[in-house]
């Protein structure tokens, strides 16, 4: 049976106690990496200790087997639980027992048409969800299928305390900019992505995993099929253990590969939005993203994906296409909320710190340094100058951001209380003058920042 973290306990015992209190719809926010299969798997095994027949809901057929994995390491009665993909889910409604508790992981899919007809069909038997990104592209809020949100710790706090693996993040713009177009989605269109990517980037991406990150596993994110095939046959011809897999990918050759990935056999997998979500590998360490995006929780779960903790594990994140510079940094903060946001206007938008790299470490760091916190080098070029460099060449990626703790002591070290705008504002000034916790409680109540 499962040990959960005290973090972890309290996310447990607080959504307990608001299904107790009545809420209907409860969803847990806690970021990727924090455990939520052993937050779901504690939370069915209460259930069913009382009695209660649990229904989990995943949306690919990958997670169903893990979750059941999950259960049974927590002895959890797989008799009084049904865990299905949603679809399967639809079509038994019928024939399936009647849960008395559903549970949705990643449940920012759940606004879909099919995630509804469950709802609507069990109309009155409690929810709970649980998702690292409360966010949809188009901007609509989860304010319909949930009445409560329960907010977990920061991926900071995590790193910090040791329950996800530090990050160095490197990046280069292998891309054009100017050739994406967006669809109707909001996202990218398959087309514009072959045309801004271009056919010249594989053996680039091959060696500069070997030079940061040789006989690691990785994970590498592609925007097509054709370009996730054409990258593992260049880590294959390099002598490294590679192969592809996608949505279509016949389910006994799927099944092998990913088993080869998690048994540490295959090095590097190759995908196309197949590996976004609740995939756990701890041992892999390396992201290599090659495909843009404008989704947040999408950039999120894919530049996470290699921070699964293990101890003195440092993982690394490949930035083959420029997407921190639309979204900041995986550890940014972010004010999630159930209720509709206004969709970004302008590509590139971003509610995160705007980010720049050092003209002469290449380092990737906050637009904002005076002094780059790496070099110790003054910044000679605006932000803007740096940004719009499509000059940059694959041997310049040398920026990690382990040197983000130094540049916050520098940016905090100067703030005035005042002048913070939020919690982790307020964090910040007194991790860097050395103050108490309870000078952060007593500023956030004089700001009406705490309930």
């Amino acid at each position: 049976m499962y040990q959960l973290h005290p973090y972890q306990t309290d996310l447990v015992n607080q959504a307990r106690q608001a299904l107790a209190k009545g809420k209907k719809a409860v969803l847990l926010q806690s970021p990727a990496g924090s455990g939520k299969s052993v937050m779901i798997a504690e939370i069915a095994r209460l259930a069913v200790a009382k009695g209660g027949q649990v229904m989990v809901t995943v949306h690919r057929k990958e997670l169903v087997n893990q979750i059941k994995q999950s259960f049974r390491e927590n002895e959890v009665d797989l008799t009084r639980c049904t865990i299905l993909t949603v679809g399967k889910i639809a079509h038994r409604l019928n024939i399936l027992p009647k849960p008395t508790l559903i549970i949705t992981d990643e449940t920012h899919h759940s606004l879909a048409k099919t995630y509804q007809t469950i709802y609507d069909y069990y109309q009155g038997v409690p929810r709970l969800g649980f998702t690292a990104t409360p966010w949809r592209l188009n901007g609509k809020g989860l304010h319909d299928v949930y009445d409560a949100m329960i907010l977990g710790p920061s991926i900071d706090w995590l790193i910090e305390n040791h329950y996800l693996a530090p990050y160095k993040y490197y990046s280069v713009k292998l891309v054009d900019d100017a050739k994406l177009k967006k669809s109707s989605t909001g996202d990218y269109t398959s087309k514009s992505m072959d045309e801004a990517v271009g056919r010249t980037i594989f053996g680039d991406v091959v060696k500069t995993y070997q030079e940061k990150t040789p006989g690691q596993q990785a994970i590498v994110y592609a925007h097509s099929v054709e370009f996730s095939k054409a990258i593992a046959q260049a880590f294959q011809a390099a002598g490294i253990e590679a192969a592809h897999a996608d949505a279509k990918t016949p389910s006994a050759e799927r099944e092998r590969i990913m088993s080869g990935f998690k048994s540490g056999s295959l090095k590097v997998l190759c995908n196309v939005d197949l590996i976004s979500e609740g995939f756990n590998v701890p041992d892999c360490s390396v992201v290599i993203m090659l495909r843009p995006t404008e989704s947040l929780v999408l950039f999120i779960q894919q530049s996470m994906r290699s921070m699964r903790y293990r101890p003195d594990k440092v993982a690394t994140i490949i930035d083959h296409v420029g997407n921190y510079l639309r979204f900041g940094l995986p550890d940014d903060e972010h004010q999630w909320i159930l209720a509709d946001r206004k969709k970004r206007k302008k590509q590139g938008a971003s509610d995160a710190p705007p980010i720049r790299t050092c003209e002469f470490c290449f380092a990737v760091i906050p637009a904002a340094a005076v002094i780059c916190p790496v070099c110790g080098r003054k910044m000679e070029k605006s932000s803007s100058e740096m940004e719009t460099d499509n000059t940059v060449e694959l041997e310049r990626i040398h920026g990690s951001l382990d040197m983000k703790t130094d540049y916050n002591a520098l940016r905090y070290g100067r703030m005035k209380p005042a002048e913070a705008q939020n919690m982790e504002d307020l964090r910040g000034i007194a991790k860097s003058r050395g103050y108490k916790p309870g000078w952060i409680w007593f500023q956030a109540k004089s700001r009406g920042w705490t309930s």
